[in-house]
């Protein structure tokens, strides 16, 4: 009788990668080297860093070593997240970010017009 783990590794997945080589980092990891189009299925999510296993469709957690994907790194930020970024860190020639009352001051072509003028008075 097998277990639901086994049942999971069975239905997920396909194969494994086999590497061109293996390696160890000076930190003890095994380095795994593998070629373009496996290296493509490991950083798109269908494959495992770890333990090389090919999945038959995008995988958080690897069924046979419990490798956990960092899914923030798969979803790329929006591109106007970026510019705001590089703006803010790298100020044009209006200087630093202005609050919403200093962006409002520097205004010149807005009337300004006394709030008891813009509506009557309930009473």
């Amino acid at each position: 009788m097998s277990t639901d783990a086994e049942q999971d590794v069975v239905a997920r997945v396909k194969g494994f990668i086999e590497p061109i080589f293996v390696g160890v980092a000076p930190d003890g990891k095994t380095l795994n080297g593998v070629g373009p189009e496996d290296w493509r299925m490991i950083q798109e999510g269908y494959a495992c860093p770890e333990c090389l296993a090919i999945f038959d469709t995008y995988t958080i957690t690897c069924p046979v070593c419990k490798h956990q994907r960092d899914v923030l790194a798969d979803i790329p930020p929006p591109e106007l997240w970026l510019d705001h970024l590089k703006e803010r860190a790298n100020p044009t020639e209006h200087g630093q970010p202005q609050t919403f009352d200093q962006a409002m001051r520097g205004l010149h072509d807005v009337e300004s017009i006394p709030l008891s003028k813009l509506r009557k008075r309930r009473r």
